[in-house]
């Protein structure tokens, strides 16, 4: 009955172009709501997680949605946040990004994701409204970030997770995700800085360095597992588990180096229809899923798309994306009925499918 009902699923698939068909009008309205949920708390405040912490990587998330839909209020509201609690002075690494901030407790440390995402945010911002203070604010930023990094070898730049402000020491491993050279070389060719040009090329040369295949990457570089063991090359996923989203972003972040593990991610994640998984566990030279609910996040929906998008729309992913789209919207309503102060990736993940769903009206599928 299983195998039948899977191959039901498949069969319905292939004929998605027939089935189904991009709901344009479902997808737009969803997007104009988003928007306005994510402003009107704005207004209120802070966008607080049920912690009671506001994280810079929300604020970045939604600045870039800003600038993507041209909505300078949406990217103001967050870029002002921003400034006033989250850029810190310091002796050492000045101008990086507070990781988190929760009024009333004191700064523990910066961070890398979360200050080059937001420097990148910035940055568009200046290309589209051609604001000095952006293109200063974003420059500084990436120059903070860099400052967090370190050679792995002479071929490979890497930039560590975070710089603790208490301990004064950076932290001793680093996740992959957190290298993002497509930011950095964008951002260094507004400023004729060579120096981070070649930073970024570096950084690629890292990344790539911890490729697994069929668009899958290690999670996480740690120098110290050379020491433990010398024929290991330093990258590593705890226990084989491979986060999708990990993945996704990481072969998005080296797309202008080396289209591969894009387009192997987008093979792999059609070929698994019916399999799908927030995580894989790597064994026998292949990626099972860790769960058998058939079901994904709303950002590694989105995350998909876009990068079929990136892709300049492969036509023989079409049918996949227009069945997406219908996850995509229904996943947006269900977090439209949810409330922030209970989902900690409200923010995050909200903000990235305003996004998606934008490229989606935009550009067509």
């Amino acid at each position: 009955m299983k195998k039948f009902l899977v191959l039901l699923i498949l069969f319905l698939y292939s004929c998605s172009s027939v089935i189904y068909r991009p709901n344009y009008s479902r997808l737009r309205q969803l997007e104009i709501k988003a928007v306005d949920e994510i402003k009107q708390r704005l207004n209120s405040g802070l966008p607080f997680r049920k912690d009671g912490f506001c994280y810079a990587i929300d604020l970045a998330e939604i600045m870039q949605t800003g600038v993507e839909i041209g909505d300078s209020i949406m990217f103001n509201r967050a870029y002002e946040i921003l400034k006033k609690y989250y850029i810190i002075r310091d002796s050492w690494i000045d101008s990086s990004i507070l990781w988190r901030y929760k009024p009333g407790v004191e700064p523990d440390a910066s961070g890398t994701a979360e200050t080059i995402h937001c420097a990148h945010s910035i940055y568009l911002a200046y290309k589209k409204w051609k604001k000095e203070e952006y293109k200063r604010v974003s420059y500084s930023l990436a120059r903070a970030y860099l400052k967090h990094g370190y050679m792995i070898n002479s071929d490979g730049f890497i930039v560590k997770n975070y710089f603790n402000y208490q301990t004064r020491t950076l932290s001793e491993n680093t996740y992959l995700i957190n290298q993002r050279p497509d930011f950095l070389y964008e951002i260094a060719l507004e400023n004729n800085d060579s120096e981070m040009l070649n930073k970024a090329k570096l950084m690629y040369n890292a990344i790539i360095g911890g490729y697994v295949g069929k668009g899958f990457f290690h999670s996480i570089y740690d120098v110290g597992i050379l020491t433990i063991n010398p024929v290991s090359n330093g990258y590593f996923s705890p226990n084989s588990v491979f986060p999708l989203i990990s993945s996704v972003d990481i072969a998005t972040s080296i797309l202008n180096f080396n289209q591969k593990p894009a387009r192997e991610i987008l093979k792999f994640f059609e070929n698994n229809f019916g399999r799908w998984s927030d995580f894989y566990v790597y064994r026998d030279g292949d990626f099972i899923e860790q769960s058998k609910g058939n079901s994904t996040s709303l950002v590694v929906v989105s995350a998909i798309i876009d990068i079929y998008f990136a892709l300049s729309k492969p036509k023989e992913y079409r049918n996949l994306v227009i069945y997406l789209s219908q996850i995509l919207a229904d996943k947006v309503n269900m977090f439209l009925n949810l409330s922030a102060e209970n989902l900690d990736s409200f923010y995050f993940e909200l903000a990235r499918a305003i996004r998606t769903m934008h490229r989606i009206n935009e550009r067509g599928i």
